[in-house]
């Protein structure tokens, strides 16, 4: 006689995998619930706290990974459709292969923001400092370069809700306070930490106040949309579209006037034809004009910066630290946009020192670190956002250089191409 085989297998071998599905779905949903209440259309970076805080009660690393995943999926989800817009608005993608080379770009970029707090996800059982040391280096690791070239939603952004105006010194207790969230449900001492930091940040809250923008200086917001570069006809239209928008705010008293990102596109010798009547009026009349544009660098291969320039009684330029990977920034490619120098000084505008953000810049903590150990007069922001002004992309990058001026209690005077 023989038996035979059971017809259905152990019922754990059915039930098991459950919990642990569900969650990883749970921490998903959770980092994605903090992305929307910390960003667009939420505006609570204090919230930021919650990541690390959940980050150490997880078990594993997967589960771990998933917090952050989904956080930088919900906190970039624009992605795929501002890759969509913009390679197919230039012509070099078909709209579907724009859309999915955007999709590959979105889940990459979650997938390597993440992997650092994977990576340093202690055990469960380690120690409240363990907790607190791999919280600092993982925000470190996604804030800073290499991987800091995509380190947009960095949770080092609390700092500027939790202590306004307090500048290096700031950021330094916003990472601690990072640190604390991790490890505060295990040790009294990391407790004791947080209630300090909750009486400084409601110190520096309460003597915060508004930095004021210096008077007579306007940045002015464009609804020019995309330049078309392919003929001098349309860049002549778009000179003559750019002056006659400086020439109004000009003449309705404006001394200094910053108009956005790119706004004249490449600089050409014909343009320097067409602008040098209006520059020499500008100096004469002892009024500043800032313009975004494009500075030819080398030709062969093709390589620019994108630049923000000061024109009038008052010259110079700042370069992009980091223009906006793939789309402007193409290491190797026949044309790629290139990084300026992260050390360029402050610019003297007006008597005023200014520091710049070049559009793609808004979203990044690095390029900025000069703001937080010498504080200018005001921060200068340019933008084109032709492309995703209708997204919450567009307002995330808002908060992300206003949440840099609050810091370093800097007014932000910024120009938007629409």
């Amino acid at each position: 006689m023989f038996s035979l085989p059971p017809l259905l297998p152990p019922a754990r071998a059915t039930v098991k995998p459950l919990p642990y599905t569900l969650a990883c779905v749970a921490s998903v949903a959770s980092g994605a619930l903090v992305a929307l209440a910390t960003w667009y259309p939420g505006h609570w970076q204090i919230l930021l706290l919650l990541l690390p805080a959940v980050w150490s009660r997880v078990r594993g690393h997967t589960s771990a990974f998933a917090i952050w995943v989904g956080y930088y999926l919900a906190g970039a989800r624009d992605i795929p459709v501002v890759c969509m817009r913009f390679f197919s608005g230039h012509g070099e993608l078909t709209r579907p292969e724009a859309l999915a080379l955007g999709i590959a770009f979105w889940i990459a970029q979650a997938c390597v923001l993440a992997t650092p707090w994977a990576i340093l996800k202690p055990e469960s059982n380690s120690s409240a400092a363990r907790h607190a040391m791999c919280a600092t280096i993982a925000t470190v690791l996604v804030t800073v370069p290499p991987l800091g070239i995509i380190g947009w939603l960095s949770p080092a952004y609390v700092a500027s809700a939790l202590f306004p105006g307090w500048k290096a010194p700031g950021l330094v207790l916003g990472m601690t306070a990072t640190a604390c969230a991790a490890a505060v449900s295990r040790a009294r001492f990391a407790r004791r930490v947080a209630t300090l930091l909750v009486i400084l940040s409601l110190l520096a809250r309460s003597v915060a106040s508004a930095p004021v923008v210096p008077s007579r200086w306007t940045a002015l917001d464009t609804r020019l949309g995309r330049l078309d570069q392919s003929s001098y006809a349309s860049l002549y239209a778009r000179t003559q579209q750019v002056q006659a928008i400086a020439q109004r705010a000009f003449s309705e008293g404006a001394t200094v006037v910053v108009l956005p990102e790119e706004i004249v596109g490449l600089w050409r010798p014909a343009m320097g034809y067409w602008w040098r009547d209006d520059i020499q009026a500008f100096a004469a009349a002892k009024r500043t004009l800032i313009v975004g544009m494009d500075l030819t660098a080398s030709r062969a291969p093709f390589r620019y910066t994108d630049s923000a320039v000061i024109v009038g009684p008052d010259h110079g330029r700042l370069d992009s630290r980091q223009p906006v990977p793939a789309a402007l920034w193409r290491p190797g490619a026949a044309v790629s946009a290139i990084r300026g120098n992260p050390t360029q000084p402050y610019v003297a505008v007006a008597g005023k020192s200014v520091a710049f953000s070049v559009c793609y810049e808004d979203l990044l903590w690095w390029p900025h670190w000069r703001i937080l150990l010498q504080s200018p007069d005001v921060i200068v922001s340019l933008s084109n956002s032709w492309f995703d002004s209708d997204l919450a992309l567009a307002h995330i990058q808002h908060q992300g250089i206003a949440a840099i001026a609050r810091l370093s209690g800097v007014p932000l005077l910024r120009a938007v191409n629409r």
